[in-house]
């Protein structure tokens, strides 16, 4: 610091007395404005001279450093003080500077040169945009080499408050205060210190500042489920001192967004958050976090994170589940892969499946036991092993094959010469690949074969036509076994045996009708109908009907046609049908029908020939035969005379010859007659006999 022009004009009177003792000025160290008045306190180290030569000190201020300076009174008296307050000084309002003289006697007054000059600190707070610019003077330069050098930055708020608080420290002549109050009164001062132990205290500025820095933004660490499949997530707290809270947002659609705010948690050391009205089981979830101040302002929203979305698909014919989830980015230190874990309760315990590597979005559970409910989750991990996230908890029912609760052969019924239409009741909530329908000629496990297979269908009457039946010849029993939906035989029906009826033309103009029983409705068998028809139709109406439970072994039924005489036109064939009604006793009710085969009984032809005949007055007028059950398509009827000329012909079945030839009448006696015709079984025979005429 330069020296004072009076130092120079002591320095003179100096020169003069070098001969003589002196007591140096003493050291200014530290310059403190009190608070409110504006006075000033300076320190120094005093003097040391020899003893009985110190007068006083003497205190010089100025505004400017060039002055010029005014002494300050009282002076000091005593050498050991060290410091003294200048009164008036205002120094809360401009710098001052300071130096100290020392006044010896030897043997009159005479003026030490002063050291140094230090001057008062004068701060300067200006509002920025969220922050303070403090700026001050330094009170030397260069500094003492006693100074710390570091300037103590304090912060009064309230202002007036008397409540002081470090904000910050700097060796420069500028501070840059982050403001976290909300437009708020706000006092600085700045001190600096001598290692003599002497503080240097600032004139105090301040004014009113408002915080308008958003604090930094979070950072979101992991987010995982829990066993109540709500999201949970953590991250790491806002630097910003004035955080008062995090704001969290969530996204459906990843992190293309849109985000909403689903929720606020206060607290700046608050940075874990459960989202319990969320379902992490439904879709993968998004979410991102802010941080907020005191004065509302929020912080851009950070990196996102998405849940791990698990899903699965069964594989019952096996027992396994294929899992199947959704990637998570880096965890930790690096995401080293995927655990998997399973349990029989959503809340564990979970036991180990595997691992695998990061890549890797797919796993199958295998060796699950059937009509047992698993819980799946897959956790994403670290490679310190420190750091995890788990998916949902997945829901896994291991089922088997959807049994049919019933399967029921409702009816095997011959639906045409060499068919037989099977039809059964299935349960089409049953998870089926088809009906298996099975076919033997007598009830024996081991005798069974398949003879085809009916496709499931939404509709449950399901029906199948059997093209292979000896139905002339045979009866069948038919089953028919459910096919589940992995391949495996399941629950077999009843057995549906097919009717099958013979007849027989007995030479009593009567017919036998024979037949099998019906098996096996749940039922039983109500009544049998017995259908006739003639030249190949049969009637609407049965002409009988048989109760099986009036019988004492009801396995095979006989029934005579007596009414066989009473049929006489046609070819002599009779076709019978058998009709089986299924009684109470099931509980479908379907009230079903079974009709057999047609049987045929082939009667055998009748003529009846007669020996004469009178054309004009006699019983018979007209000589013709009288047949039954002929074949038409082959009748031949003639007439010779003794000359063996056919005088008569006809194919006509009732036309006679009326003894006439040409339109003349023919005289009486014997004439030969040949008659050709076709049985039943279609053999032809031929009869030959006389007939005479009688006039």
């Amino acid at each position: 610091m330069l020296k004072k022009l009076i130092f120079a004009v002591v320095f003179l009177t100096f020169c003069f007395t070098t001969a003589l003792a002196q007591v140096p000025s003493p050291q200014p160290r530290c310059v403190s404005v009190l608070q409110p008045s504006g006075d000033v306190t300076i320190t120094w180290t005093p003097s040391v001279g020899p003893v009985g030569q110190f007068d006083h000190y003497t205190v010089y201020m100025a505004s400017v450093f060039g002055g010029p300076y005014a002494a300050q009174v009282p002076t000091i008296t005593v050498q050991a003080q060290s410091s003294a307050t200048i009164v008036g000084a205002n120094a809360n309002v401009g710098i001052r500077y300071f130096y100290i003289q020392t006044t010896y006697n030897s043997p009159g007054p005479i003026n030490s040169a002063p050291i140094d000059t230090i001057s008062s600190i004068l701060v300067n707070a200006v509002p920025g945009a969220g922050t303070a610019n403090i700026c001050w003077n330094q009170m030397q330069t260069p500094l003492l080499n006693s100074s710390s050098g570091v300037y103590n930055i304090y912060m009064e708020y309230p202002a007036g408050s008397g409540i002081w608080n470090l904000t910050g420290t700097t060796t420069s002549l500028c501070f840059i205060d982050t403001v976290f109050q909300c437009n708020n009164a706000i006092n600085y001062r700045v001190e600096i210190a001598d290692n003599t132990g002497c503080v240097s205290v600032s004139s105090v500025d301040g004014g009113v500042f408002q915080n308008i820095i958003v604090p930094s933004t979070p950072s979101m660490d992991t987010v995982s489920v829990n066993n109540n499949n709500h999201p949970m997530m953590n991250w790491t707290a806002s630097t910003a001192p004035d955080v008062a809270g995090y704001v969290i947002y969530i996204s459906t659609n990843g992190c293309a967004g849109p985000f909403t705010t689903i929720d606020t948690v206060l607290g700046m050391n608050n940075t874990s958050y459960t989202y319990l009205t969320g379902n992490a089981d439904a879709d993968s979830l998004t979410f991102r976090v802010a941080a907020f101040d005191l004065c509302g302002n929020i912080s851009p929203a950070g990196n996102c994170i998405q849940t791990i979305y698990l899903t699965t698909v069964a594989n019952i014919c096996n027992h396994s589940a294929t899992l199947t989830w959704t990637a998570y980015p880096s965890i930790g230190n690096g995401l080293a892969g995927y655990n998997v874990y399973q349990a029989t309760t959503i809340g564990g315990p979970y036991s180990y499946l595997g691992t695998v590597p990061p890549g890797t979005l797919t796993f199958s559970a295998t060796g699950l036991s059937t009509s047992t409910t698993y819980y799946f989750k897959v956790t994403a991990f670290d490679f310190s092993g420190n750091n995890s996230s788990s998916s949902n908890r997945k829901i896994f029912y291991c089922a088997a094959p959807i049994p049919p609760n019933f399967l029921y052969c409702v009816s095997a019924t011959v639906g045409a010469s060499n068919r037989i239409d099977v039809t059964a009741f299935v349960d089409t909530a049953a998870s089926v690949l088809g009906y298996k329908v099975m076919r033997s000629t007598l009830n024996s496990p081991n005798l069974y074969e398949q003879v085809g297979m009916i496709a499931p269908t939404s509709l449950p009457i399901i029906m199948f036509s059997d093209y292979n039946a000896d139905t002339d010849n045979k009866s069948y029993y038919y089953t028919l076994i459910n096919v589940d939906s992995c391949g495996f035989d399941g629950m077999e029906s009843n057995v549906g045996r097919s009717i099958h009826c013979t007849a027989q033309a007995n030479s009593n103009f009567t017919n036998t009708i024979k037949w099998n029983k019906y098996e096996a409705w749940d039922g039983n068998v109500l009544s049998y109908h017995v259908y006739r028809g003639l030249n190949g139709l049969i009637e609407l109406n049965p002409i009988g009907t048989i109760n099986p439970s009036t019988l004492m072994y009801p396995e095979e039924f006989t029934f005579v046609d007596t009414t066989v005489w009473g049929e006489l036109n046609g070819d002599g064939n009779f076709y019978y049908q058998i009709e089986a009604v299924e009684g109470a006793g099931t509980v479908f009710n379907f009230g079903a029908l079974s009709r057999s085969n047609i049987a045929i009984a082939k009667q055998e032809p009748e003529m009846f020939i007669p020996n004469a005949f009178v054309p004009a007055g006699g019983v018979n007028t007209v000589f013709v035969p009288v047949t039954t059950w002929a074949n038409y398509s082959n009748y031949q009827f003639d007439i010779f005379n003794r000359f063996g000329e056919n005088i008569f012909s006809t194919s006509k079945i009732g036309e006679g010859w009326d003894g006439s030839r040409h339109g003349r009448n023919c005289e009486s006696g014997v004439y030969v007659y040949l008659i050709k015709y076709r049985n039943a079984k279609g053999e032809d025979f031929q009869r030959k006999g006389i007939v005479t005429l009688v006039r």
